[in-house]
């Protein structure tokens, strides 16, 4: 074993360059944007009187042209610069957050929606990629996780923030906290532009990458690895399938089920995420003692009890227990495996296998979140969580039938490549 592979959890963050900071620095900023309106905006929603199922249309209405465009989305980003797409995408969906954050017109809302999914579509297959160019082998894992890590923080102080600046500016405008909150919504929706904003301004510090070099033209060329894409992306929507379902809701999960006030409830998210984000951290390290596979499956596999309970809770701690139980084992080996999918991919396709995930996975999440508000129209808020956990089990057994031996199968091919690397120099010192 050389000295990098020796490199300690405190070593390998060490490893991080400055692209690699100010990513970190603009997941935050983002992420604290996110949470603001993660914890009221289906609040908001529905106290300017839109129903349920209305809300779930709305929710889906994003997924869907996510679906439709991220594919497409992908194999432009392997043929262009990263960064400048990250960036064009992050203005176009701060403008759009200003009027959707505006507006109450349904046609409004549903067209401002469209564009949410398209440029979030174009942002979400560059980072990935991107992310990975500016990081090594020795580092990646825990980039993602630190980053990932850094995401959860700013998203538990947005669900502060969200939470309780609705009561603060409630207060300031006369607006009795028994009554609909529409105004205090909205101002602090608002308020949540402001790190948006600052997340735009430190992607631009960020270095503008090169493209591939690859042709320009929409073809498949450049993707080789398609059966890996492919089985990645049945385990993912399998799992996307479950989880639009019950995700975009759990705001008004609490708010129905059980005496809670937008105060509580960014306290709940928050604590949530606190804990998440320590699973982020720690994830990497657990993936460098049983390895990638083993970390996803275990963790997702551990999260399933804990959704059950929330069908079955009848106490707020009880589903505050599952709730956050269920999201911190389900979610904290997110960055594990997307740097396992990274690693089994080409710098050349890597975009393009991004958006044939993103395509699937938000299809099934669009379908699943009619679904999931048609359920809530109904008054069934409970079902969904029994529907989703039987979609877990098949996804997470899918995942580690499909790739128990590709972990290793990668790393010999790592070695293969380095030790071919070196021969050369290797001849040169016995000359």
């Amino acid at each position: 074993m050389n000295e990098e592979e020796k490199l300690s959890y405190i070593g390998k963050l060490q490893l991080f360059g400055r692209d690699a900071k100010i990513y970190i620095s603009t997941a935050f900023m983002s992420a604290f944007s996110w949470g603001i309106s993660g914890v009221i905006f289906n609040l908001y929603l529905r106290d300017a009187g839109f129903p349920e199922d209305f809300i779930g249309f709305f929710l889906s209405v994003s997924l869907f042209a996510s679906a439709g465009i991220a594919f497409v989305a992908g194999l432009f980003t392997d043929r262009s610069s990263r960064k400048r797409i990250i960036l064009v995408a992050n203005v176009v969906g701060f403008i759009v957050m200003v009027i959707q954050y505006t507006t109450l017109n349904p046609i409004g809302l549903i067209l401002s929606q469209i564009f949410v999914g398209l440029s979030g579509a174009f942002r979400d297959v560059a980072w990935s990629p991107y992310v990975t160019d500016i990081s090594t082998d020795r580092e990646r894992a825990h980039l993602f996780g630190v980053g990932g890590g850094f995401s959860l923080l700013g998203v538990f102080a947005g669900s502060l923030v969200g939470g309780y600046m609705p009561e603060i500016f409630a207060r300031m405008f006369g607006t009795p906290l028994t009554g609909p909150l529409v105004i205090p919504y909205r101002f602090t929706l608002w308020l949540s532009l402001i790190p948006s904003a600052v997340a735009i301004l430190l992607i631009t510090q960020m270095t503008t990458d090169t493209p591939s070099g690859v042709a320009a033209s929409l073809a498949f060329k450049n993707v080789r690895n398609w059966d890996f894409i492919g089985k990645y992306t049945s385990t993912v929507a399998s799992i996307g399938l479950g989880a639009g379902m019950i995700v975009m809701f759990f705001n008004l999960f609490f708010t129905h089920e059980f005496p809670v006030d937008p105060g509580l409830l960014g306290v709940i998210f928050g604590v949530n995420t606190i804990i998440l984000s320590a699973g982020n951290f720690l994830s990497p390290a657990l993936s460098d003692r049983i390895g990638k596979v083993r970390t996803v499956v275990l963790t997702e596999a551990l999260s399933i009890p804990f959704l059950i309970t929330l069908s079955f809770a009848n106490t707020l701690q009880l589903a505050v227990l599952g709730y956050i139980a269920r999201n911190v084992l389900m979610n904290m080996a997110g960055p594990v495996s997307n740097a396992f999918f990274m690693e089994g991919l080409t710098k050349e396709e890597r975009a393009t296998a991004v958006g044939v995930v993103r395509s699937a996975d938000s299809l099934v999440r669009a379908i699943a979140s009619n679904i999931g508000g048609w359920l809530l129209a109904l008054g069934l808020y409970r079902v969904p969580y029994l529907l989703v956990s039987g979609l877990y089990i098949v996804g997470i057994t899918v995942f580690f039938g499909f790739f128990r031996n590709t972990e290793k199968q990668q790393q010999l091919l790592q070695e293969a490549e380095l030790t071919f690397e070196e021969e050369p120099e290797r001849a040169i010192d016995i000359t």
